[in-house]
């Protein structure tokens, strides 16, 4: 069943690093050119396994499209029928060069 485009935010602000949320999406093929052409240094990645990317492919967009210093894995733990914790996604990334980042609910996140 067709729900609609991919959505996500492109977040700069001069002197600071460039941040994608990458919103309620699976993988798609156009991550390359969004790394290209603004090259973000933060993102927040959905890992929830049911309207989202699972851990296992929400890992391999990170890897494969972008270089980041950090990831911020979200749309998790909310409600039942979706992934309770970021657990999968910390393993799927284990080993990679990338920082991830798992906020505390109701926390900020310094980056």
């Amino acid at each position: 069943m067709y729900l609609g485009n991919p959505c996500g935010a492109i977040v700069k602000a001069p002197g600071e690093p460039t941040v994608y949320h990458m919103g309620d999406t699976d993988i798609f093929s156009d991550m390359a050119l969004i790394a290209e052409i603004h090259q973000p240094r933060i993102a927040m990645v959905p890992i929830g396994d049911r309207f989202t990317m699972g851990a296992a492919t929400a890992a391999m967009a990170t890897k494969r499209f972008f270089k980041l210093d950090a990831v911020i894995p979200c749309h998790y733990g909310s409600f039942p029928i979706i992934d309770a914790t970021a657990d999968k996604f910390v393993a799927a990334m284990r080993g990679h060069a990338t920082k991830v980042i798992i906020p505390d609910k109701g926390k900020a996140v310094e980056v």
